[in-house]
Formats: C-alpha cells, structure tokens, sequence
C-alpha cells in the first residue's frame, strides 16, 4: 500500500475590509460641512428695544374687591361700608319684607363700578368674599346673586377664622 504524503492546507489569510473608499467618504464629507458652513454668513438682527419712561407704561393692577359677611348677615364691601344689614330669622321667607331684606341693590352697585374699573384697565374684576363660620347660607347666596347681576365671575371664596 502506497503512502499518500498528505500536503499542508495553506493558511487562510484573515479577510480585510478595504478601507480606502471609506476614508474617501469621510474626507468628502468632512470638506462638504467646511465649506458649507463658512459659506453661511450670520446675519444680525437689527432690534430697537424700547426704553424704559418713569410716567407711563401699565397701570397698576387693579386690587380685588372684599366683600365680609358676618354671622348676622350683615354685609361689608371693602372692610368698612356697610352694603346690608343683618338678617332677621324671624321673618317668613313668603314676606315681601324677607324680599327687600335680601336685596342688595347698593353691593350691586358697588359690583359694577368695580367691574367698569376692570373694563377700563383692561382686566377681570376678582371679588373676594369673606364669610364667617356661622353665617347663614342664604346670605351667601344673596352675596352671590348680586355677583351674578353685577356680571362678574371671578370670585374667591375665604372663611374668617372667628367672629
């Protein structure tokens, strides 16, 4: 039996990328931002500013109106003017008296100068209303519906911590 002499497999060589045309690419590219991006120039915006004047500018803002309701019922717009008086738990509610005694045709008066004032200034009219623990309901209602007749929606609602 002959003997075959059996031949070494050559080594493979490893395979390897050409990097050439890659290196190409990048320097292009590297070129193309230079010079595209000394070819844009800035451009300054020409802005006048205004100055700032003592006198004019906005009005200060408008403060909001208080209304204070106390556990009687009585009414005071802005701390110290009496709007209405305090409420009598005796009268009936189908009287003509219980009526007049809920209306409150001077907070609604007030109301609406304060919201001519907003108007004026260009703003909304807010009322703060301010009511004790104690107070009747109602007389929080009768608050709101001069509120409501006065056209004014932004209301804030506080309770007093005592009376």
């Amino acid at each position: 039996m002959a003997r075959r002499k059996q031949r070494e497999a050559e080594p493979e060589e490893e395979p390897q990328m050409n990097m050439s045309s890659m290196m190409d690419a990048c320097f292009l590219l590297l070129i193309y931002f230079i010079v595209a991006t000394s070819l844009v120039s800035e451009k300054r915006l020409s802005v006048s500013l205004p100055g700032s004047s003592t006198g004019s500018g906005t009005p200060p803002p408008l403060e909001p109106g208080r209304i204070k309701v106390e556990a009687s019922g009585a009414i005071y717009w802005n701390g110290d003017m009496p709007m209405g008086g305090a409420i009598n738990p005796g009268l009936d509610p189908r009287s003509p008296e219980y009526r007049e005694e809920r209306e409150l045709g001077e907070l609604v008066e007030a109301l609406k100068n304060l919201a001519e004032a907003a108007k004026a200034a260009d703003t909304n009219p807010i009322v703060m209303v301010e009511g004790a623990p104690a107070t009747p309901h109602q007389r929080i209602v009768d608050v709101m519906a001069a509120l409501s007749e006065a056209g004014i929606t932004t209301v804030g609602l506080n309770t007093s911590a005592s009376e």
